[in-house]
């Protein structure tokens, strides 16, 4: 008798354990089969304010976001802006600068090369925006691989529109203040390697900033053979 005593008593303790557990398991066991909403609300971040020299607006850009809402999340390193505001000191009025998805990856707000004592230009009346804003190799993200764009608005923000064409990446651009122009070095996936690379041409484009019309290639394709013939013979 003692013998089974030493067997069941220890037996008896742990099927009186399991029981608890179970019990107790009851009360705080979640349904697996039920969808827990977590909030993913985007944390939005202000950068300091910019005042527009002598106008009556104030430029607010907004930083990306660095959490898991957005899809910006493989750019480099620089900084970058989803958006900005532009805040009217007059009227009291804040308006965004566009409601469409993009990167923009720098902007400039007049024509800095023109110096703080020359006077005014009509390109200072322009701001300009290098953007991305097309997911080119469709890895579903907005990044450093797909195109550069040059964009301008007015100094309110307003009027904001593409200048370089579509399917081509901005290299370089530069303004020609005495003709009020804007000069751009592009670049065309050609090999259709969804890259802009050395392995691609650059192509040379012109906007007039006073007539508004669209930017237009320098060198047409007769022209370009024309030095590719002579480049034969003197190469």
């Amino acid at each position: 008798m003692r013998m089974k005593k030493l067997i069941y008593t220890p037996f008896t303790c742990l099927i009186i354990l399991i029981s608890a557990c179970n019990d107790d398991s009851k009360t705080i066991s979640i349904d697996e089969t039920k969808t827990v909403e977590i909030n993913t609300e985007p944390k939005i971040k202000y950068a300091t304010s910019i005042i527009i020299g002598k106008n009556d607006v104030i430029l607010y850009p907004l930083n990306l976001n660095d959490g898991e809402y957005d899809s910006y999340k493989s750019r480099s390193g620089e900084t970058n802006y989803w958006n900005l505001i532009f805040y009217n000191v007059n009227t009291g009025k804040s308006e965004l600068l566009t409601k469409d998805k993009l990167v923009i990856n720098s902007f400039r707000i007049g024509n800095t090369e023109n110096g703080p004592n020359n006077s005014a230009t009509l390109s200072d009346s322009f701001i300009y925006y290098e953007i991305t804003n097309s997911d080119f190799d469709a890895d579903k993200k907005l990044t450093s691989k797909d195109p550069k764009k040059l964009f301008i608005s007015n100094l309110e923000g307003k009027s904001f529109i593409q200048l370089s064409p579509e399917n081509f990446s901005l290299l370089n651009w530069k303004i020609d203040v005495k003709h009020d122009l804007i000069l751009m070095d592009l670049i065309k996936d050609d090999n259709g390697d969804k890259e802009f690379n050395e392995k691609d041409e650059v192509e040379y484009f012109i906007y007039n900033l006073k007539s508004g019309t669209a930017a237009k290639p320098i060198l047409d394709k007769a022209f370009k053979k024309e030095v590719t013939e002579l480049a034969k013979k003197v190469l």
